[in-house]
């Protein structure tokens, strides 16, 4: 009597693949960055709306935004429960390289967005009427949701000093 091994070797080599194409496309699914249309910021915000939050608008051709990720990781790090949100002013056309920015950084567990109007003046006028484009823009919002927005790099003193009040 002969006994064939090839089928239990088969079911396990299907599950074991399937298992990770699963787990693959779920990490994926789950760090793509959102659309951010006119409308989203004012959602995004709400959703929040019981804790203190942090909105960080940066690019991925900004030398002083990517600096300043090694700041935010550190507090994300620091300080897990506080929500720190990704806002790429780039052109939805550049979600990969986004999301690729985040992952390098160590930032893609983070939730991220990215503009996604054809009129990024508007979108920003709509996010805050005092904003004229400059990044990286910071908006710290309190347990009340009282707003400040500071724009450049800060430091890590400044972020926890900001994060206290």
């Amino acid at each position: 009597m002969t006994k064939t091994t090839s089928m239990p070797i088969f079911k396990f080599l299907s599950t074991t693949l399937l298992l990770f194409f699963t787990v693959v496309v779920s990490a994926n699914d789950a760090n793509e960055p959102k659309s951010l249309r006119l409308g989203s910021y004012q959602e995004l915000v709400a959703k929040h709306d019981t804790k203190p939050l942090v909105v960080v608008f940066w690019s991925i051709t900004c030398a002083s935004c990517l600096k300043e990720m090694a700041t935010i990781k550190e507090i994300h790090l620091e300080q897990p429960s506080l929500p720190i949100v990704m806002v790429s002013i780039d052109d939805s056309a550049e979600a990969p390289a986004v999301l690729a920015t985040l992952q390098d950084k160590g930032l893609s567990d983070l939730e991220s967005w990215v503009f996604a109007e054809s009129n990024a003046q508007r979108l920003r006028y709509e996010i805050d009427s005092n904003w004229y484009g400059e990044i990286p823009r910071l908006y710290f919002f309190d347990a009340d949701h009282k707003r400040r927005g500071i724009s450049g790099k800060i430091s890590k003193a400044d972020w926890l000093e900001l994060l206290a009040n």
